[in-house]
């Protein structure tokens, strides 16, 4: 409960912070979920009852839900074209890039004392302060060409493409972080720290996913993009399904880790694009949202099959579902690039 309850508040928050965003603007949500997750989540550390942990981290979800779906938006307010394409790409590889430093950090800290792991949220605190002066909320004019209907967050073919391409690649993406390890002590019979290792490496090539999506950005359409991405997601889980040694199980866990850092970039770029100004905050709320909600649901679908199956048939069947959605992309008429 203390490791998964911030990804329900996350599902809870999405789409009242979004509609706040749109409401109120993005700076204010932006610098109250950073200083709310800094303090949420450090607070944990002095804490001896779990009943008050786990408020702690329902805190970290509504700072989640609501520091995503205002960066998104801040991301697409701020730039347009290639340098959104760039900034969108450089966030993702932001993400990939925390990974190789936290992850490591909070295993260290979790060694020290487990309550230690909680203290990681305390950049949180000092980039308040830093936000609060440095963020400037766009101004936005309202023209005869920019209808009130502008203003409704309608779901086009196109936008419930995107928003089932983020809930299927983070539902079977799942099936990584959880399920990996056992399988490669359980196949291979490698160590806790080679597993920690690969793992890192593994989060270094979603970093190069994500600076290498503004170069590929470019010359394809994020259709294509995210169709090609979700095959190459389709390869490497399958890789990891039939594994019987090393080279299957190091490419199909780095074709994954990269089409992770690739896929953010092209999702929320692409949904900056088809989001209007005034809708990006509910968009965006309802993107976070359905990233959370993959994870979450996954966890009652796969934990079964791994009982009964093993570990090959839940990163087979998650091969199987993102192939299906890259299979459905054809379906989708946009053709729309950075």
């Amino acid at each position: 409960m203390v490791l998964t309850l911030p990804a329900v508040f996350v599902v809870i928050a999405g789409p009242v912070i979004g509609f706040l965003i749109d409401r109120f603007g993005r700076k204010p949500i932006y610098v109250f979920s950073l200083l709310l997750g800094g303090l949420g989540g450090s607070m944990a550390y002095f804490m001896y009852d779990l009943d008050a942990i786990l408020i702690t981290r329902a805190l970290v979800g509504v700072s989640i839900a609501g520091s995503l779906t205002a960066t998104n938006a801040l991301i697409a307010d701020y730039f347009d074209g290639q340098q959104r394409s760039k900034f969108m790409g450089l966030n993702a590889a932001a993400a990939g890039l925390a990974g190789v430093i936290f992850l490591p950090l909070g295993g260290f800290l979790a060694d020290v004392n487990w309550r230690s792991a909680f203290l990681a949220y305390i950049p949180l605190v000092i980039l308040f302060p830093i936000a609060l002066f440095a963020i400037k909320e766009p101004v936005y004019h309202q023209t005869e060409s920019d209808p009130i209907t502008s203003h409704r967050l309608r779901i086009s073919t196109v936008l419930a493409f995107i928003f089932s391409s983020i809930f299927i690649s983070h539902f079977a993406f799942v099936t990584i972080p959880i399920y990996v390890a056992d399988f490669m002590v359980t196949l291979l019979n490698t160590s806790g720290i080679v597993v920690g290792l690969i793992g890192a490496v593994a989060s270094l090539f979603s970093f190069i996913g994500g600076i290498l999506f503004e170069k590929i950005a470019r010359k394809t359409p994020y259709q294509w993009m995210t169709m090609s991405n979700l095959f190459l997601f389709a390869l490497g889980f399958m890789s990891l399904g039939f594994a019987s040694a090393w080279f299957l199980v190091l490419f199909g866990y780095m074709t994954v880790a990269f089409c992770m850092g690739l896929n953010n970039a092209t999702l929320t770029t692409w949904l900056a694009k088809e989001a209007s100004v005034h809708t990006r905050g509910r968009a965006n709320g309802l993107f976070v949202t359905l990233m959370s909600i993959g994870p979450f649901a996954a966890s009652f679908v796969f934990a079964p099959i791994v009982t009964r199956m093993g570990y090959s048939a839940a990163f087979i069947l998650s091969g199987i579902l993102t192939l299906i959605m890259g299979l459905v992309g054809f379906s989708i008429k946009d053709h729309s690039k950075g």
